[in-house]
């Protein structure tokens, strides 16, 4: 059970809305275990967890209590959080009074404390968790307008996500930044405004251009992917946008890195991702939140027992593509020798320099035009879009690319599906990402877990 309740004195209050807080809380960080603990009110107040992987808060609970939540990141994953763990970290950090104040919200809904919650108010549970958790980033600066203002952005996307214009299938990119210091010439309320004009989520599509829209709720003007540096000619760091991969949220990470503040997007597969500082954050959906999937990446981590680096690449990638709505098989394979038998030769890109230039086939004459020696995402991603498997050692090293794996039970399933299912027997881990988003992670021949389906 990711989550428990325990008591101070022998009897445990009922108390609905707190375990669906805490349900929410663990689904949320992948898996983490989170404790409430009640306190008659005239008890002294328990001390705060200041540990790297916890974090907890104490409010009033039901009638006569206090409650302390604690969330403890999942034991794999605690060794791996580093510095470079940071936003995981502030959400971990933010999420248990942002759970308490969400409990505190639903108390008033809730006609029976002895009645568990609707799946409505559950499902209304949940974003507000995370709109809390948000509305106190440091990306937002906190303030009762501006989680009101991400609570109407979130309610925003979601109704969007089931709507259609033009025949379109929506996308969306929304940034709340206070970049922008002289006062607008016009009074643009988001999303409000919005609503009743069909074709803005057409224009502000958050892959050609994004809304700017201050803590104040106006909508001030747009952030173009063609003028990156107009709104933020001093920005630092490279340009890590990338046109190529603007559908999976490339533009609106970049838009936070120039701007500061907190961006939005809803993708065409209907999920919402939450980006600040240039990176991923959270992601909504099917009516549930999680965050950018640390969890896949140690899990790899520990199964290949290699660098947390390599396992971060492939991960990203995977996301990366399940955007695009095209399938993939990424691999991570302990030793090149592993593929022998396995991976024709002439699509195998470390062994590109093995053979006679006049000797070489198209395919292998083609891997030296490739660049891929210091490896990162997006170009993982370019390369795994391409039918076949791509497949890496465990230090990040690219092995092959569009290769082609025979499998005899391609007769009774589906040929990528059969393709990931033969190299996971060889393989330390497999990925397999399906044309409709879904992520499947293969092991000695079976399935380990699904993501996103």
């Amino acid at each position: 059970m990711a989550w428990q309740r325990t008591s101070t004195v022998e009897h445990v209050p009922t108390d609905p809305i707190g375990e669906a807080v805490a349900a929410g809380i663990a689904e949320i960080l992948g898996g983490a275990s989170v404790d409430l603990r009640y306190s008659p009110t005239d008890d002294p107040l328990p001390p705060r967890v200041d540990r790297q992987a916890s974090a907890s808060a104490t409010s009033a609970g039901p009638s006569g209590w206090n409650v302390t939540l604690t969330v403890r990141l999942a034991d794999r994953i605690a060794p791996l959080v580093t510095a470079a763990s940071a936003p995981l970290l502030e959400i971990l950090d933010a999420l248990p009074a942002a759970g308490l104040r969400a409990a505190a919200h639903f108390a008033a809904l809730a006609p029976d404390e002895s009645e568990p919650l609707s799946p409505a108010l559950r499902r209304a549970l949940r974003d507000m968790i995370v709109i809390e958790a948000l509305g106190g980033h440091h990306a937002c600066a906190g303030g009762l307008r501006t989680t009101e203002l991400i609570a109407e952005t979130v309610e925003f996307l979601i109704e969007l996500s089931g709507t259609r214009v033009e025949s379109h299938d929506l996308t969306h990119g929304v940034i709340i930044t206070d970049a922008l210091r002289d006062p607008p010439r016009l009074e643009f309320a988001y999303p409000a405004d919005l609503r009743s004009v069909k074709r803005a989520p057409l224009l502000f599509d958050g892959q050609r251009s994004l809304l700017v829209v201050d803590r104040q709720g106006r909508a001030r003007t747009e952030f173009q992917s063609h003028r990156l540096d107009r709104l933020a000619h001093d920005a630092k760091g490279p340009d890590a946008y990338s046109a190529e991969f603007s559908h999976s949220g490339s533009l609106v990470a970049e838009a936070t890195r120039r701007l500061g503040g907190i961006g939005f997007f809803l993708r065409a597969d209907r999920t919402i991702w939450v980006f600040a500082d240039g990176q991923p954050l959270l992601m909504r959906r099917a009516e549930h939140w999680t965050t950018f999937p640390l969890a896949l990446a140690a899990a790899i981590t520990n199964a290949i027992g290699g660098s947390p680096t390599t396992a971060d690449i492939v991960v990203q990638a995977a996301f990366i593509i399940s955007a695009q709505r095209h399938g993939a098989i990424l691999a991570i394979v302990d030793h090149p020798d592993t593929l022998e038998g396995i991976v024709s030769p002439k699509d195998r890109y470390d062994l590109r320099n093995a053979f006679d230039p006049m000797a070489m086939q198209a395919e292998t004459r083609l891997h030296h035009l490739i660049d891929a020696e210091d490896l990162d995402a997006q170009t993982l991603a370019r390369l795994a879009a391409l039918d076949g498997a791509t497949i890496l050692d465990r230090n990040g090293h690219l092995l092959a690319y569009g290769a082609i794996v025979t499998s005899a039970d391609s007769q009774h399933e589906g040929a990528r599906t059969a393709a990931a299912t033969t190299l996971s027997r060889s393989a330390e881990i497999v990925l397999k990402v399906s044309a409709d988003g879904d992520l499947t992670v293969l092991r000695r021949g079976e399935v380990v877990a699904t993501l996103l389906g």
